[in-house]
């Protein structure tokens, strides 16, 4: 059972939070996120409108593991408010210990679960601040324990270009069978520039407890006035590639965006609905 115990510590601390929990996270998700997904990557870059907009998604991983989220956003006043939430489930786990045996002993669930709370505003004609508190929840086999988180970001759009900057998934520890584990607090810079409809992008990313780096690379072409795709190329401890595509009709928005993750890992399949009411 110790053993078992180490297991579940060495990959807690939410890690769900580097997962996608919708289709542009799978591309250049900082600098290129928008509207209602943009309160999960970059509160900055989130507006909302006078109507309510609400925005579902379904995202798959490896084998078992996948993930459902959901955002609400209205402006008041001057303000864009939003309220987000994010399952995700890792599916049962197998304990396989290397020795005596490599066959699995028994299976433990675990979930992480989120709630966001989080708002943005204009400071000045081209410049937003955006701002996320998130309760952050964490079960694994039969401990759990809950944190709060900030995200923090800041972004400036010109005619043809745009940066963000800001950070994310700061917050307290959360304690499991009396360890501390840290969550992956990140500081995100990002940026575009639009070549006549073509937009390339990028987003560098620093987690500062893992001391590792993160980066991607993307570009936007729309093929018709309600069609676009996307593509990057993304670099977690390796690169590996990541496609999307837009449909708009009216008050109507669909993703879908897929990952070819290494390590032999597999491929994320994400898909979202968008509705203005």
């Amino acid at each position: 059972m110790n053993i078992l115990l180490l297991i579940i510590i060495s990959t807690a601390g939410v890690n769900s939070l580097l997962m996608p929990p919708s289709p542009v996270g799978v591309t250049t998700s900082f600098a290129m996120a928008r509207d209602n997904e943009a309160i999960f990557y970059n509160p900055a870059n989130f507006e909302a409108g006078e109507n309510f907009k609400l925005w579902c998604s379904y995202n798959r991983f490896y084998v078992s593991m996948y993930s459902v989220s959901m955002s609400l956003s209205k402006k008041i006043k001057s303000i864009d408010v939003g309220l987000a939430i994010v399952n995700f489930d890792y599916g049962d786990i197998e304990w396989r210990p290397a020795y005596p045996t490599e066959d699995p002993l028994m299976d433990y669930s675990a979930h992480d679960f989120s709630i966001i709370v989080g708002g943005s505003a204009k400071i000045s004609s081209q410049g937003r601040i955006g701002l996320n508190i998130k309760y952050i929840y964490e079960n694994i086999y039969v401990y759990s324990d809950y944190t709060f988180a900030l995200d923090l970001s800041f972004s400036y759009t010109g005619q043809k270009f745009g940066l963000s900057f800001g950070t994310s998934d700061f917050g307290s520890k959360i304690t499991l069978n009396n360890e501390d584990v840290t969550l992956p607090a990140r500081l995100n810079f990002g940026g575009y520039y639009t070549l006549k409809k073509i937009v390339g992008s990028f987003d560098i990313h620093y987690l500062v407890n893992q001391d590792a780096l993160e980066f991607g690379l993307g570009v936007d072409v729309p093929i018709h006035k309600r069609v676009a795709l996307s593509t990057a190329l993304n670099y977690r401890e390796s690169l590996y590639p990541g496609f999307g595509l837009v449909v708009n009709y009216g008050g109507l928005g669909i993703r879908y965006g897929v990952a070819f993750y290494p390590h032999g890992l597999g491929m994320i399949n994400t898909i979202g609905i968008g509705l203005e009411f």
